[in-house]
């Protein structure tokens, strides 16, 4: 009797651990969607590439990440994973937000960026677009980020925490007053996801059409000739304090998946048997 409990008690304990965590995919992308573009950003025209790959090194999550890599002499398109599945969230019950990057080749100092597209009064109608992009919120900036993150490198994985960095978004709102000749301008012009949400306290997340996702991770929109070879991984949201991650996998042959639930149940039932003996 007592085995039996303890084996469901593993197993209850491993879901839980896992319940905030979303696997992404190839055979279940759950509401993500890889899109190449060209310089003019309609989604499906550009020649880049989008794809769940296995590192590089050591990922924040599982054994892959998101690979965004642009095709020689298009860098001036994007390529772009997006998701549908926070439409209609309140900026507000938004409390925590990050993803973590990887490199090696980038155009100047752009990081896979971060775009939240809004509507600013709350009533689903698309008008205004949030970027987060992770140079902006460098300890280098100079733009006032009370939250100062690493200044930005190449072939290594970099977490960001775009809740507590500095956005600037399309519209230029609520910067026009400050900066009435240029009100969207990134660098020193950014402020904080509190100022944008305390000036549009009703805004939420929409997609912008049908079936294109309000949530959007990218390289490129530079120079022609610039080379992006990025990765991207452990996308975190959380709403009302819950958070969900999505790890970004490749597909993984049976064996390896059969042994990846064999490890992951064996290390939280070692985990349960130490807490127990401490107890």
């Amino acid at each position: 009797m007592k085995i039996f409990t303890l084996i469901f008690t593993v197993y209850a304990i491993a879901g839980i651990a896992d319940a905030a965590t979303v696997v992404v995919d190839p055979n279940n992308m759950d509401g993500w969607t890889f899109y190449s573009t060209d310089s003019s950003g309609t989604l499906n025209t550009g020649s880049n590439v989008g794809q769940m790959v296995t590192g590089p090194a050591t990922p924040p999550l599982g054994v892959g990440s998101a690979n965004l890599m642009t095709a020689p002499g298009a860098g001036d398109g994007s390529e772009q994973l997006r998701s549908t599945n926070s439409a209609g969230t309140p900026l507000a019950s938004i409390t925590s937000l990050s993803y973590s990057t990887y490199a090696t080749s980038i155009g100047g100092d752009q990081l896979p960026f971060l775009n939240l597209y809004v509507s600013s009064q709350g009533n689903g109608v698309y008008d205004d677009r949030l970027w987060f992009e992770p140079v902006y919120s460098s300890a280098s900036a100079g733009n006032g980020n009370p939250n100062p993150q690493p200044n930005i490198a190449l072939n290594a994985w970099q977490t960001w925490n775009a809740f507590t960095g500095m956005w600037y978004t399309d519209s230029g709102t609520p910067n026009a007053n400050a900066f009435p000749s240029d009100p969207n301008g990134p660098g020193d012009h950014a402020i904080t996801f509190a100022e944008f949400l305390a000036a549009y306290p009703n805004a939420t997340i929409v997609n912008p059409s049908a079936g294109v996702g309000g949530i959007r991770l990218a390289s490129g929109f530079s120079s022609p000739g610039d080379n992006y070879n990025t990765y991207v991984d452990a996308f975190t949201i959380g709403v009302n304090g819950v958070n969900t991650t999505y790890n970004f996998e490749p597909v993984p042959e049976p064996a390896t998946l059969s042994l990846f639930g064999l490890s992951a149940l064996g290390s939280v039932g070692l985990t349960y048997l130490r807490r127990h003996r401490r107890r």
